[in-house]
């Protein structure tokens, strides 16, 4: 991405509040007398997304608090790097990347020989587009878990999506060149592929519920669920927000899912509760989740979030707490 180059400085002071610009503000600090220092930052912009290439040339320390704004891919191209987005860090190096979450706060170490390609992402781009894939409003932040296995597993195909990105761009055919609709495209696609092969709150409610070709009663009726999976519910309200008879909502959901409706709507549920527990801040009560998401009985909760997850409510971690 030489073509876009914001910047190549020897200057610390400048080089932070140039840098600060297109992310936000930070403290950076030399790890050791750092004589090679010197930032290189490439930045290509597009949408709700952004390209970009950034080295400082000596190892550096890097504390910007929280990002707030935006989402943060890291991936080194070479070298190494300790990151921290919350209380837990991670090294990372060419097979393993990492993310950054707009709510936990960041600090970092970049090694001297350390070069990154990083995505950032608008934050309320990546909130929409994960309600929409959800089917469910969410109420709390998608948080992802930091550590990003880039060389396998389910990240992977994602990431040589995100290469062939960086690639058509060096090649002034990629992000800049685009139309606006294949911008779209391709910036829903990458955020998309995030949100459906790295670990986070929200990766289990991302499975498909809807068979194609649903009818369009059965697909008002989920509409309705989702959109009060948390209110208590009856089987005739929701036939007659589909417009069909209790019979018919039966029959339909039996064909498309084989489940009743009510089975269907706590196993949302269910889904619902896990994501809060995954989200909230350790400690919380499980009997406030449980109410939560629709839930008025706390035994028979725990009994069937075990079935379904295999652990007790309890057992399921929620977001710790950042302490520096």
């Amino acid at each position: 991405m030489r073509a876009w180059r914001q910047f190549n400085s020897r200057d610390l002071d400048e080089a932070r509040a140039l840098v600060a610009q297109k992310f936000c503000d930070h403290r950076l600090q030399p790890a050791d007398r750092a004589r090679d220092f010197g930032t290189r930052h490439n930045h290509v912009p597009g949408g709700s997304l952004s390209l970009n290439y950034l080295s400082y040339g000596s190892a550096v320390q890097i504390d910007p608090g929280e990002l707030r704004d935006f989402y943060l891919v890291q991936m080194p191209l070479c070298g190494t790097a300790q990151v921290a987005n919350g209380a837990a860090a991670v090294d990372s190096h060419t097979r393993q990347g990492t993310v950054l979450n707009p709510t936990r706060a960041t600090r970092m170490t970049w090694h001297a020989d350390c070069q990154m390609l990083l995505l950032q992402i608008d934050r309320d781009a990546l909130h929409g587009l994960a309600e929409r894939a959800a089917g469910l409003p969410l109420s709390e932040p998608v948080v992802f878990d930091t550590a990003a296995p880039l060389g396998n597993g389910p990240l992977q195909s994602w990431t040589r999506q995100f290469i062939a990105c960086v690639r058509a761009t060096d090649a002034r055919a990629g992000f800049g060149h685009w139309s606006a609709l294949q911008q779209q495209v391709i910036e829903e696609q990458l955020i998309l592929g995030l949100l459906t092969h790295q670990q986070s709150n929200i990766r289990h409610l991302l499975s498909p519920r809807a068979p194609q070709g649903s009818s369009l009663q059965i697909r008002r009726a989920q509409d309705f669920i989702h959109a009060n999976a948390a209110e208590p519910l009856t089987v005739t309200a929701i036939a007659a927000a589909a417009g069909c008879s209790i019979r018919t909502l039966q029959a339909g959901f039996r064909q498309h899912f084989g489940l009743t409706p009510v089975e269907y709507l706590r196993g949302l549920r269910l889904d619902l509760a896990r994501y809060l527990l995954l989200s909230r801040p350790a400690g919380t009560p499980v009997s406030s989740i449980a109410y939560d998401s629709g839930f008025s009985h706390l035994g028979r909760f725990s009994q069937l979030y075990r079935t379904r997850f295999g652990e007790l409510p309890s057992a399921t971690g929620g977001i710790p707490r950042y302490s520096p």
